[in-house]
């Protein structure tokens, strides 16, 4: 756990915070490499539900060698500020990447956005809902559905948020014995469990935690590389497999493991695929 408490990407990158159309207020980190090493490249980095900045540091620390590289924490962590009137649910966590990447002008002729687990499905909607159409869209085991334990699915609408702490074990459990592949991985997603938010999390869990986004998979028509990570048990290599048949064109790389699609190995194979999506959205 100490380990991953320091993160060498925040302590390189700019710190933003940009306002979004409904008032809420994001954080960005920003790094951009040396005029002589840029590959004219910006990658927008959206992860999964609550996932710490350190999750990633191995391959951001890559990615910031040759890209103009962008992380922002979506609405549901705890840095971000939400008054009471700002919007929830898939539709306005898309808007908020369509609004970061026209305020920060980026050229989506150029922009490659990857996103992990619900970040790639939240991606994938704003292309359903033609929110932008970036150069490569990179998406790791994005999920047709919200994945929490069967039981705290079914007490999201009743339970008030001073419950979160007596549920954590069930929830500890839940991750240690059925979604977690090795004791690195279980760590992270232990670490979120004691950074979240509960009434952030509550609030926008019950817009997204009782739908099926299956639908929007056959419409998306941006030729995207899909990447899956067969061994690992929290993003199921089934589901990514069958929203690569039901994506016109896509791309289906398996990484092996969640470590792997976290590493500097995933930078190398986004540089590698470069080449073969000119010309493809674009």
């Amino acid at each position: 756990m100490d380990k991953l408490s320091v993160s060498k990407f925040e302590k390189k990158a700019k710190e933003l915070r940009l306002s979004m159309s409904d008032g809420a207020s994001l954080r960005v980190l920003r790094s951009t490499p040396p005029k002589d090493k840029f590959n004219g490249y910006s990658i927008v980095l959206m992860v999964g539900w609550g996932t710490i900045v350190p999750s990633w540091d191995s391959l951001l620390m890559e990615a910031i060698k040759d890209f103009d590289l962008i992380y922002f924490e979506s609405r549901e962590k705890a840095s971000s500020n939400l008054p009471k009137s700002s919007e929830a649910g898939m539709e306005r966590m898309a808007k908020d990447i369509q609004e970061i990447v026209e305020q920060l002008e980026l050229d989506e002729k150029k922009l490659i956005l990857f996103g992990s687990c619900f970040g790639a499905t939240t991606i994938c909607y704003g292309m359903f809902k033609n929110m932008y159409n970036p150069f490569m869209p990179v998406l790791i085991a994005p999920p047709a559905r919200f994945e929490v334990p069967p039981v705290l699915r079914q007490l999201i609408p009743f339970s008030p948020t001073f419950l979160w702490k007596p549920f954590q074990p069930i929830v500890r459990w839940w991750i240690i014995r059925f979604k977690t592949e090795d004791e690195v991985q279980a760590a992270k997603y232990l670490r979120t469990l004691e950074e979240a938010d509960a009434k952030k999390w509550k609030r926008l869990g019950l817009r997204l935690a009782y739908k099926r986004y299956w639908k929007i998979f056959p419409e998306i028509k941006n030729h995207s590389l899909l990447i899956a990570a067969e061994a690992d048990k929290m993003h199921d290599a089934k589901v990514t497999r069958k929203i690569n048949v039901l994506m016109e064109n896509s791309i289906y790389v398996n990484m092996g493991s969640n470590k792997d699609t976290h590493a500097p190995d995933m930078v190398d194979k986004i540089r590698e695929y470069i080449p073969i999506f000119k010309g493809k959205n674009y």
